[in-house]
């Protein structure tokens, strides 16, 4: 092409070829678990599906004998047919325990599942679920305790601890608990002293050995790090 040559554009109106686009694929269903049908199920009483109302605190829990035989050994035996008298009634009462407290057990039965918010609740689960032979959701309730712990509550959780402990032998997880309690309160015994100085008083009155026992770990943590410092 030289150089007055001209070059001429023709618009032919043609549009050009657009690949083909896929029809959105349809939405899936949402997954189903069986936790969180066993949940809905629980939310949903009652419905007329519950063969069986536990009476707590005031409170009445409509839920299923075959759900809570299932998953609680302590139920297995109270409603086995030959078992306690009232085993095929149709409300049974759960005599000192927190409704609260066990509105978290029975989610866990359904479930698996504990969210338990609070140390207070805490400690009502940790009991209520030692009480049932529920030793897993025992454990899980304790290491909440165990999590919560501050220098305003570490006697007040101590003085729980030790007195569980003490009425189950040491058995049950809480003597593990004190033990850890025990260990947070001596690297923390200056802060709880500014704090909460007035319970360490408390605390000496109703529990003198545990009192006894923290004093000497800390002088003996005392020692070891003035020993440190010396090398």
């Amino acid at each position: 092409m030289g150089p007055h040559d001209h070059l001429k554009l023709v618009d032919l109106g043609l549009q050009p070829l657009l690949p083909r686009l896929s029809a959105p694929a349809a939405a899936r269903p949402s997954q189903r678990s069986l936790p969180a049908d066993l949940g809905a199920l629980l939310d949903a009483q009652p419905d007329g599906t519950s063969d069986v109302t536990i009476c707590v605190g005031g409170r009445r829990f409509h839920v299923h004998r075959a759900i809570l035989s299932a998953r609680c050994d302590y139920f297995k035996q109270r409603l086995a047919n030959d078992g306690f008298a009232d085993a095929s009634a149709a409300e049974l009462e759960l005599p000192d325990a927190d409704a609260d407290a066990f509105a978290l057990l029975l989610r866990w039965l359904y479930t698996g599942v504990a969210d338990i918010p609070s140390d207070e609740l805490a400690r009502g689960v940790a009991e209520l679920a030692d009480r049932l032979l529920l030793s897993e959701l025992c454990t899980t309730a304790l290491e909440v305790v165990a999590a919560s712990v501050t220098t305003g509550t570490a006697v007040d959780c101590l003085l729980w601890a030790a007195g569980c402990s003490e009425s189950r032998d040491g058995g049950g997880g809480f003597g593990e608990l004190v033990a850890q309690l025990k260990e947070w309160y001596v690297s923390h015994h200056e802060e709880v002293a500014a704090e909460a100085g007035d319970s360490r008083a408390l605390l000496a009155a109703r529990a003198p050995l545990v009192m006894v026992q923290l004093m000497d770990a800390i002088v003996k943590r005392d020692g070891r790090d003035r020993k440190r410092t010396r090398a």
